[in-house]
Order: C-alpha cells, then sequence, then structure tokens
C-alpha cells in the first residue's frame, strides 16, 4: 500500500491496495486516513455493487438516498449519471443531503463510465475553513444554527459543528442545502450564508480531482464540502455512491 499527500490542505491517495480483500489492519489505515485527510482516492478499483456496499457496511448502517434513484437491485448505490447540464444539481458546493436530521457521514464515489474529458470533482476542508475565521466570527457563529431544506425534508444543524470522531470544529453551512439561520428569514441570511460559503471554497482549500478508470473516491461530510463540474456536454458519465448513516450533527 503506497500513499501520497494530494495537496496542503485536503486529500491522499492510495495505490496498491484492492478494497475488496482489505483486512481490518488496512481498513484502519483508510480510515485514519479518512478522519486525518478528510479525501481519500484509491486508485484501481473494480468494485461490484455488492463489494462496494460491504466496504461502505465497514464505517457502518449504508443510507439510501430520499428522493434519487438507485442501482437496480441496490436501493443503498446512488446512481449518478448525466443528465444535461440544465439538470445538474451538483454544480454547487454541499455535504451530502444535509437536510436530513442524520446526514450522511462517509461517502464512496466509484467510477463506472467516464467522459473523454472534463467531469471532475472538487472538495474542500472545512476544519480549516472554520480555523481560518476571525476571533470574532467564530464567537458570532457559536450557537447559531441553520436550517437545511430539500426533497420536501427539513432540518436545523448546528453551523459550527464538532466532529464525533475527531473532536474538532468545521463550518458546517453550504451553497445546496442550507437555506437561512434559525429565527431569521432567507434575505436576511443570504449575505452572510453567500460570504461563508465564499470563503469555505477558497482554491487553497480544495482538491481537484480528475477521474480515471478505477478510481474510488471517498470522503467524510463531516468536515467536507464537494462540487461536481458539469463540463462534459451530452458524453455518458457514470458514477455509483454508497453513503454511510451519520449522527445528529452537534
Amino acid at each position: 500500500m503506497q500513499s501520497r499527500r494530494l495537496t496542503g490542505s485536503i486529500g491522499i491517495e492510495f495505490r496498491g491496495v484492492d478494497l475488496a480483500q482489505l483486512d481490518d489492519d488496512g481498513f484502519a489505515v483508510i480510515k485514519a486516513a479518512l478522519l486525518e485527510h478528510g479525501v481519500v482516492v484509491v486508485r484501481d478499483q473494480n468494485l461490484t455493487p455488492a463489494e462496494h456496499k460491504a466496504f461502505g457496511e465497514r464505517f457502518g448502517p449504508l443510507h439510501t438516498h430520499p428522493a434519487a434513484p438507485g442501482v437496480e437491485g441496490h436501493p443503498e448505490i446512488l446512481l449518478l449519471q448525466n443528465y444535461g447540464k440544465s439538470r445538474s444539481i451538483t454544480e454547487v458546493w454541499h455535504s451530502d443531503v444535509t437536510c436530513e436530521a442524520r446526514p450522511p457521514s462517509v461517502s464512496i464515489l466509484h467510477s463506472r463510465v467516464l467522459p473523454t474529458y472534463g467531469g471532475d470533482t472538487m472538495w474542500a476542508n472545512q476544519y480549516l475553513a472554520y480555523d481560518r475565521l476571525s476571533d470574532g466570527m467564530k464567537r458570532m457563529l457559536e450557537g447559531m444554527r441553520a436550517v437545511h431544506a430539500a426533497f420536501n425534508l427539513e432540518s436545523v444543524h448546528p453551523v459550527i459543528r464538532t466532529h464525533p470522531e475527531t473532536g474538532r470544529k468545521a463550518l458546517f453551512v453550504n451553497a445546496g442545502f442550507t437555506r437561512r439561520f434559525e429565527d431569521m428569514s432567507p434575505e436576511e441570511s443570504r449575505p452572510l450564508l453567500d460570504l461563508l460559503v465564499r470563503h469555505a471554497s477558497s482554491p487553497d482549500l480544495c482538491y481537484r480531482h480528475q477521474w480515471t478508470e478505477g478510481d474510488l473516491v471517498m470522503w467524510d461530510n463531516r468536515g467536507v464540502m464537494h462540487f461536481a463540474v458539469h463540463d462534459y456536454d451530452e458524453q455518458e458519465r457514470v458514477m455509483h455512491r454508497v453513503t454511510v448513516q451519520g449522527d445528529e450533527p452537534r
């Protein structure tokens, strides 16, 4: 198993590992890397749907998306494919399904069919986004809560979240699901929300992944946002994603 860091802020890559045959010691290495680096890229994988789910279940019970379709026979595997740029809902900075009371903790995305160009995915470190806020902004946001809504679901979560495993604080608002701050209107909330998302997606907090055949990328939604770029026109792009059920953010 060989590894290398991907940026100074986020991400690590592994080669020479077969996730379908990973023993407990190897899994412990992968999980520790995920908690430390936020994003883990594993090259040269070819997991069957059953193997994909089995690997996800090592992190915990699997989550089923409340609105999007799954792979036939495997509702826990979200099917992501090209519906056209005008119908894309991924070109926005977000953490997965934060409209739920217990949003997913870990997402595991496996490339199946790739376009000949484009289709990159970006991730941003929300631990560092919090760390780089001014002391005054941290004091203001501490204790604030925000309303997240989509798919006829609505939940209220802390703006500053403490990771249940690392104990680190992370900024926990996003452009995809966060609608407003609690006890504030959307109009009152928008300037601060926009400021926080811009701050949290600064290029020096990000890793941009150019997909190749066999890539599997996992990330920690409790401390990471992501953005999927739709710049591949009408080409086929098929991805399978498993997500792990998370805890109520605190």
